[in-house]
């Protein structure tokens, strides 16, 4: 959409003035499942979180140092600039 197409509907608006009709609730809360249907639900968390866990895995076998601020493992990543291994999550250093 350009400006010229949304100047010509802020026009039309104003030419053709509608009630003000009251925007319907928006839902911040997602509807609880049935106990049976939640099983397959869990199933993605659980492959994503050993997925998660053979990354870590890796990423110790290669040398990558592990920050314990959280669980699973966050792997600390070499900074260029400071030549330290530095934690995405809480921002801890740890000298090479």
């Amino acid at each position: 959409m350009n400006l010229t197409e949304l100047q010509s509907m802020l026009d039309a608006a104003e030419e053709n003035p509608t009630p003000a009709v009251k925007p319907a609730p928006v839902k911040l809360v997602p509807k609880v499942q049935d106990p049976e249907s939640g099983e397959p639900a869990m199933l993605p968390h659980a492959a994503s979180l050993q997925e998660r866990l053979l990354e870590i895995e890796m990423a110790q076998k290669l040398g990558y140092l592990l920050c314990k601020c959280s669980w699973p493992p966050q792997i600390m990543v070499l900074t260029g600039t400071d030549h330290v291994y530095r934690c995405r999550r809480c921002s801890r250093v740890r000298e090479m």
